[in-house]
Parts: structure tokens; sequence; C-alpha cells
């Protein structure tokens, strides 16, 4: 029985992790907004390496109207104790956060209009990302539940 036990545990967590497709930068990510059924167009990412806590990533985000319309985003996925490997981590997806920096992204709202000063503040699980999308600063920010499921 404990055989059985073992078996079946490991065949649930080699399914999480085969299945996983959060942060993965062999595809592109769609960033669906929560409850609307629209999207903000798809992110595709590089991997820069180490920074700090963080592996860095570019990203090119893709307008959600015209696929010639390319934003540039740097993202950062926190490293931890269990995953401190950058190059592991861009192959496997580990429950961390994503997040940007609005001095460095550009992002599209969903009128398909390239926004500088963008922040992205995502969960990353073996479901996908989600979290939100915030565009603008200085008092007038839109924001967005957004998810990759």
């Amino acid at each position: 029985m404990n055989k059985s036990l073992l078996l079946a545990t490991s065949l649930a967590v080699g399914s999480i992790a085969v299945s996983a497709s959060a942060l993965d930068v062999g595809r592109a990510v769609s960033l669906r907004v929560d409850g609307i059924g629209m999207t903000l167009g798809a992110l595709t990412f590089t991997p820069l390496g180490v920074d700090g806590p963080y592996c860095d990533y570019l990203a090119d985000w893709y307008s959600p109207y015209n696929p010639n319309d390319v934003g540039i985003c740097v993202v950062q996925e926190l490293r931890t104790p269990f995953a401190p490997s950058c190059i592991m981590n861009e192959r496997a997806n580990v429950t961390t956060i994503v997040r940007s920096s609005p001095a460095i992204c550009t992002g599209f709202n969903l009128k398909g209009e390239s926004i500088l000063s963008t922040s992205l503040i995502l969960g990353e699980s073996c479901n996908g990302l989600a979290g939100v999308a915030m565009f603008g600063c200085a008092g007038l920010v839109q924001t967005y539940p957004v998810n990759s499921f």
C-alpha cells in the first residue's frame, strides 16, 4: 500500500511538472483580462540571467490588434532557495512572483494603445500567470486583473 501511494504521488507531481505553462521561454503567453474574455496581447520571454535575488527576462509584448506593434518589458522572477538557478527557472515553472518596473516596460491596454510606464505584478504557478497589469502613473492608473490560464 505504501508503494502504491508513493507511485500515485510521483505520477501526480510528474503530471503537474509536464502540464505547467507559466513563464516558459519556449512559447508565447496571452494575458487575458479576467471576466471579459479580452486580451492585452501576448508576451514572449528571452532569458537575460541573474540580477541579485531575481532572474531577468526580456519580454516582447505584442499588441492584441497588430502583431507588428511590439512593446518591450523587462520582467523579474524571484529566485527561491529551492530554485536558485535561472537556467532551471527558464525550463521549469516554479511557484514564485513575476514583476516588472514601470520605468522599463511598455505594454498594451484593452484598446491596443501602447503605454509606457506599465507594471506587471503576477504570481506564477503550475497553472500559469495571474495578477494585475497597471498602465500609467502619477494618479491616473488603469488596472486590469489578468491571467494566462
